[in-house]
């Protein structure tokens, strides 16, 4: 499992990385976060959206079904579901069209992860 250094620092890479290439995402960027793995990315809306909707599939799948053994199986997918955050409300003015990282509120995201 990573460190909270880790993730602040790696949530506000992916942030700059589409500063740097804001062009290669959609009108609705976010970061994905698996809460159980802490495993962090950028993505645009349309791929948020696809996913929002697997993990729905996975947990109407696990509903079907019964036993200790499928309740499990549901918990485990209800904790790996991600959770997302707007890039773009990750941005910090810099100047009239520049912008940064906001540590401010990416730290905010990691205190939803480590307390």
């Amino acid at each position: 499992m990573i460190d909270r250094k880790t993730f602040v620092k790696a949530v506000a890479d992916l942030v700059q990385e589409y500063i740097d290439n804001f062009d290669r995402f959609d009108d609705n960027p976010q970061i994905r976060v698996n809460p159980e793995l802490l495993y962090v990315e950028a993505i645009d809306g349309r791929a948020m959206l696809e996913g929002i909707g697997d993990s729905e599939e996975a947990f109407e799948d696990a509903a079907y079904a019964q036993g200790d053994e499928t309740m499990s199986a549901s918990d485990y997918q209800e904790k790996e579901d991600p959770d997302f955050y707007p890039i773009k409300e990750l941005l910090k003015p810099t100047g009239p069209h520049t912008s940064a990282p906001d540590l401010d509120k990416i730290e905010k995201i990691a205190d939803e992860y480590f307390s």
